[in-house]
């Protein structure tokens, strides 16, 4: 004669190597006596499979809300200290707590636990709704990881005293794990408990996190059940034994009186409200955050519409020495702030040669494009051969009248504007600087905010005025360094 324990239907085959070499040890714990368990081996009856080991009388753990229900607390505390004693690699709890599966009660006074790989190998078989019956309910929010195994063993001798675990219900989790107070039961059910009990319970379901650090320390979850054992050696447990499923049916009777049902009607309004914030709420609260950030960005879209130009002090003569300067630079947004409802034509060409020059700048270590006027000013001098020199110089300002300029100025370009423009021969050792003689109109307009902008930039007419040839080196020189 064996004795087995379905795992489940035998289509699904358990991992290879639980089939040979040394099987992991359960614990047995009968009369005081603690021993090692090994079950044999699997077997297939009807289509499913088992496991199966050496003969005992086993039931499950949850006979300790019925049938054991008067030894509930001897048994939970055994089953803390053989957790205790065992270590944290045979509690592997999973997800904060310790399966049930893995725990029978051994001929009405003892304990089996099975080992971990075992338990593991359970859980594969199970329906979801089986997993949470034997893990998931157990899990509790703002519990701390080192007390969640007292607060699972708290809740067995809940469950011992009602036929329910406490936060079974999804109503009850979803209302903010509100359970239903064991004064309410106690009357009908376990009339005679003492209060110091009924206390401890309560305060292992609802501690406070800080509450648990005090009892936590520095222990783990496991090592922590010890507070468990010695905190339940002076309890009463003055709990009647009673048949099948009869805790669980009269909690049901309860639960149809006025005091119960007043109680689960507003943890179901709870619930109800915390599903619409957390369903609800979250649109709600999302296009709330939508409209604050689209209200930042339109705010800050504004501000930088109405923020001054940096021009906004200057006048019309010292606006265009900055806009050429701030082209010769490379600088589309200087070039372009003091303009209002108008474009560069050279804007293009600007951002182009600005990602380029930024680009190699990067990977050759030095700034390759030299303004113009920089690069005149300190007297045409020898560049690196992989620099050039782009902008505007010599500018040449004519009033027009009415807020319009004309300007001329030597255009200084690394490329040609037109195919007969081209040079026919590039000389070796030196690099070709294109130069034009330019011509652009600017017209202004005064705002009734107090400043000068651009509000008009003609297009760039150029009359090609011939080649630079300008010497050039592979090191850096200190005049060249000096200049840019």
């Amino acid at each position: 004669m064996r004795t087995c324990i379905l795992l489940g239907d035998e289509a699904i085959q358990p991992p290879r190597h639980m089939m040979q070499g040394e099987k992991q040890k359960g614990i047995i714990l009968l009369d005081g006596e603690r021993r090692d368990w090994t079950w044999e081996g699997f077997c297939s009856i009807d289509g499913q499979r088992y496991i199966y080991f050496d003969e005992i009388d086993i039931e499950p753990f949850d006979r300790i809300s019925d049938k054991y229900r008067d030894r509930a607390l001897e048994l939970v505390r055994d089953l803390a200290g053989l957790l205790v004693e065992a270590g944290d690699d045979f509690t592997s709890p999973l997800v904060g707590t310790f399966t049930t599966w893995r725990v029978c009660i051994v001929q009405g006074r003892g304990l089996l636990v099975l080992p971990p790989d075992l338990g593991d190998l359970m859980s594969i078989y199970m329906t979801d709704d089986e997993r949470y019956e034997g893990h998931g309910c157990y899990i509790k929010g703002s519990t701390e990881e080192g007390f969640a195994l007292i607060r699972q063993f708290g809740q067995f001798l809940y469950y011992a005293l009602t036929g329910t675990k406490p936060y079974e219900s999804r109503q009850v989790r979803e209302a903010g794990f509100h359970d239903v107070p064991l004064d309410v039961y106690k009357k009908e059910l376990f009339s005679r408990l003492d209060e110091k009990t009924i206390g401890f319970i309560n305060f292992t379901l609802h501690a406070r996190e800080r509450e648990q650090r005090d009892v936590m320390g520095n222990r783990n979850a496991t090592q922590n059940l010890a507070w468990f054992t010695d905190k339940t050696k002076g309890l009463d447990w003055s709990v009647d034994a009673v048949a099948e499923g009869e805790t669980r049916a009269r909690a049901d009777v309860l639960a149809s009186s006025e005091e119960v049902s007043s109680l689960m009607e507003e943890i179901a309004r709870k619930a109800r409200r915390r599903n619409f914030w957390r369903v609800k709420g979250t649109i709600i609260t999302t296009g709330a955050l939508v409209a604050v950030l689209l209200i930042i960005l339109v705010s800050s879209y504004i501000a930088n519409i109405l923020k001054p130009p940096y021009t906004r002090d200057m006048d019309q003569e010292e606006m265009i020495y900055a806009f050429y300067e701030a082209q010769n630079n490379l600088s589309v947004d200087q070039m372009t702030d003091p303009l209002d409802g108008c474009s560069a034509p050279q804007e293009s060409e600007v951002i182009s040669l600005y990602v380029t020059s930024t680009t190699r700048s990067a990977y050759e270590g030095m700034v390759p494009a030299i303004p113009a006027d920089d690069w005149v000013a300190a007297g045409c001098p020898a560049i690196r051969d992989t620099q050039f020199v782009y902008g505007v110089t010599n500018l040449r300002l004519t009033d027009n009248g009415d807020d319009s300029w004309h300007i001329e100025a030597d255009y200084y370009t690394p490329y040609p504007y037109n195919d007969e423009d081209e040079a026919a021969v590039y000389p070796e050792g030196k690099v070709l600087v294109y130069k034009y003689d330019m011509q652009q109109d600017l017209t202004f307009g005064w705002n009734d905010r107090g400043w000068w902008n651009i509000t008009d930039v003609g297009d760039i007419t150029v009359q090609f005025d011939g080649t630079v040839e300008i010497d050039t080196y592979q090191a850096p020189a200190a005049t060249a360094a000096a200049m840019v």
